[in-house]
């Protein structure tokens, strides 16, 4: 039976499927009670049947890092819980595409990606890393720094999402030795080995996504191979330096991507902080009009269209969709008060009938406080009790009717 939407998710509201895999989804929702004061969101759940113990996991040490982690280049998730079976996180939504997503948009309209927004991508992200590697005492290590994991904001902001691979002292599903997370395209060495990740580890991802900017082709050519062959050509790439594809790239900034993909990642810079110092001095020469407002150009260009619809989508939303939605599972005032009465003679009933108060005997002993699960089980009853009484109630009443005629 296909599902319908808008569907109530715990205190959220589910508008619209966003993507699906094999062991959950993401939604577009809603968050709030108040009609014009709802904060639209984005759902990200698991179904714990559709995956394994270790997806699972994996899911929840994700919920663990990201609600730690405040950054204006992450995406931001602000809440995480349980609705029946389901996990799920909470995340705001970024109104802009992912960087796979402009990447394809771009080969299809034959706009070449400006040498100022690859920059200002790789410039930004590098930021962002370092707040995450050296958050705390975390040791976090993102481990699938990669296009689809880049989201590009209409607005020009770049932000870092998806840490569902990361590698933290958080972590409860520890990574088991010579498994391989994350997108081969984008593995360094070290990864496609089996070998533990560290901040120099997403410093090489990061390089592989700046080098295929700059220059508009793929760093590996693994497309169609079998895995393993994927993996033997990750564990022993031949860089080249990305002037040689793009005439336009500066020897310094060559310099700079050509250490950041160093395959021994002793030689590369040491952390992501370094890596960012060393693209800002590459840009005052290369690209000295880098900013956010050059990503935010590219994005008017080649989405203006889509841009408008999405806007009148999340209008339609708060304005049309969500009234409806609670209109129609709201009671009226007079449906209320029917409930309210049902329930309270039923309580009478059931308090006379069971309590020993009603019979003059001894006051019944306060019981303790229910939990949480307790009173949604005890509400549930209630009602369903109380539709029962209503029913047979009708029934007396069509027997009586009967028995007149």
């Amino acid at each position: 039976m296909a599902i319908t939407y808008p569907r109530q998710f715990g205190k959220y509201v589910l508008l619209k499927p966003l993507a699906k895999g094999g062991m959950g989804e993401i939604y577009v929702a809603a968050l709030g009670q108040i009609d014009g004061f709802d904060k639209l969101c984005v759902i990200k759940k698991v179904i714990p049947e559709k995956a394994d113990e270790g997806k699972a996991k994996r899911f929840l040490d994700e919920a663990k890092v990201v609600l730690r982690l405040t950054h204006s280049g992450l995406v931001n998730t602000f809440d995480a819980g349980q609705v029946e079976r389901e996990f799920y996180i909470a995340m705001e939504l970024v109104e802009g595409k992912d960087l796979r997503e402009v990447w394809n948009r771009c080969v299809r309209v034959r706009h070449r990606i400006p040498l100022e927004v690859a920059l200002q991508v790789a410039r930004e992200v590098a930021r962002t890393l370092s707040y995450v590697h050296n958050y705390g005492e975390l040791n976090l290590v993102h481990r699938d720094v990669a296009p689809p994991n880049i989201m590009l904001a209409y607005n020009g902001d770049v932000k870092l999402t998806d840490f569902g691979l990361a590698r933290s002292a958080l972590k409860v599903e520890h990574t088991q030795p010579g498994v391989v997370f994350g997108r081969a395209a984008y593995l360094a060495p070290e990864q496609a080995r089996g070998e533990v990740a560290d901040p120099c580890t997403d410093v090489y991802s990061l390089a592989v996504v700046l080098w295929e900017l700059l220059t508009g082709h793929q760093y590996l050519q693994i497309a169609g191979l079998d895995p393993a062959a994927a993996l033997a050509v990750v564990r022993h790439p031949k860089p080249a330096p990305p002037s040689s594809r793009a005439p336009w790239v500066t020897p310094a900034l060559d310099a700079v991507v050509m250490r950041a993909l160093a395959l021994d990642r002793s030689k590369r810079f040491p952390n992501a902080e370094e890596f960012r110092l060393a693209l800002s001095d590459a840009i005052a020469e290369a690209a000295p009009r880098t900013d956010a407002a050059r990503v935010s150009e590219l994005m008017h260009a080649i989405y203006h269209k889509a841009m408008a619809e999405e806007a009148a989508e999340r209008e339609r939303f708060v304005k049309d969709v969500l009234p409806s939605f609670r209109a129609s599972t709201t009671p009226s005032p007079d449906e209320a008060a029917a409930l309210a009465a049902v329930a309270s003679k039923y309580a009478r009933a059931a308090h006379g009938k069971n309590g020993k108060a009603a019979n003059g005997g001894d006051s019944p002993r306060m019981a303790p406080a229910p939990s949480e699960a307790a009173e949604r089980e005890a509400r549930r009853k209630a009602k369903r009790e109380a539709a029962m009484m209503v029913l047979a109630e009708l029934a007396g009443e069509n027997g009586a009717t009967s028995s007149r005629k």
